[in-house]
């Protein structure tokens, strides 16, 4: 029997779950890297660090600027109890490694969010598809992804809405979990990663 979760993973994702099923926002397609790792998470952006987050996509009647703020105040504080400081321009990063997150709202002929690590801010995107607003996200290291995800939720209404916050509340808790399930755990070969 494989046993890649501990017992905060898993009650972290039932927790998941209870918010997913309040905010109506569906998590789906989440994948970690093998190297994926929480240390990993505090060196990019944890203590005086800050991690860049790149936010692609409009889908509001907003500044860009003001979706941006809104986005990053609604990752903060949501990574499992690993402490990140997310930031548009931060003034402090890894100098070693270009850690960043990208979201990207409705992205245009991307189906993988771990190709937004390889992307260029001029990412096209499309208007919602019957309501439902679709935001894909990668934690990166360079031009690989350590970790991806897509969230989607409907109706919802602006950028300070609570059905955004929780939208991308869920997309970040899926990015940062506080163990990586492919890890091998007392031995277990376990499965190989599905990059």
């Amino acid at each position: 029997m494989l046993s890649y979760c501990r017992i905060p993973f898993a009650f972290a994702v039932l927790a998941t779950l209870v918010a997913c099923a309040q905010y109506g926002v569906t998590v789906s397609r989440i994948d970690y890297a093998y190297q994926y790792e929480p240390l990993e998470i505090t060196a990019a952006g944890g203590g005086d660090r800050q991690l860049k987050v790149v936010v692609l996509g409009n889908p509001f009647d907003a500044p860009q600027a003001e979706l941006e703020t809104s986005v990053i105040n609604s990752m903060q504080g949501r990574t499992f109890g690993i402490p990140v400081n997310f930031a548009a321009e931060p003034t402090n990063t890894d100098p070693n490694r270009d850690y960043r997150v990208v979201v990207a709202f409705n992205p245009e002929g991307i189906r993988d969010p771990g190709k937004l690590c390889s992307v260029g801010t001029d990412l096209n995107s499309t208007t919602s598809n019957g309501g439902v607003l679709t935001l894909m996200g990668a934690f990166c290291s360079t031009d690989s992804y350590l970790s991806h995800a897509i969230a989607r939720a409907s109706d919802v209404e602006g950028v300070n809405s609570e059905k955004l916050d929780g939208l991308v509340a869920q997309l970040t808790l899926s990015l940062f979990p506080d163990e990586n399930p492919n890890r091998q755990v007392d031995g277990d070969t376990g499965s190989l990663p599905r990059n």
